[in-house]
């Protein structure tokens, strides 16, 4: 078993959206996304999850979808989207994905 102090974990960068590693199984990584205000993530492709933790993400897919803090969004296999911060605070995202 491992433990991981999430939240001292959180950096943000004025430049571009942070990938902070978390954890890793077989068959799936964990990661914080975070984001400052006006920052958007490039395309990405499914299966993944979002969990948002703190502020508030806009996800794009087929649509776009309001996610506020403590909803959840799961995205299919092959499912291509963005997610970008949808307010003027800061975005901290909760990412499961299938191991690479």
């Amino acid at each position: 078993m491992e433990i991981v102090n999430a939240i001292s974990k959180v950096r943000f960068a004025s430049t571009a959206p942070q990938h902070v590693h978390l954890a890793r199984g077989d068959s799936f990584r964990v990661d914080l996304l975070c984001m400052e205000a006006g920052q958007k993530s490039l395309p990405a492709a499914g299966p993944c999850a979002y969990y948002v933790v703190a502020g508030s993400a806009m996800l794009t897919a087929s649509e776009p979808h309001p996610l506020p803090a403590g909803q959840l969004a799961q995205l299919a296999p092959g499912e291509t989207h963005t997610i970008a911060n949808a307010s003027q605070n800061r975005l901290i995202c909760l990412v499961i994905r299938a191991a690479e």
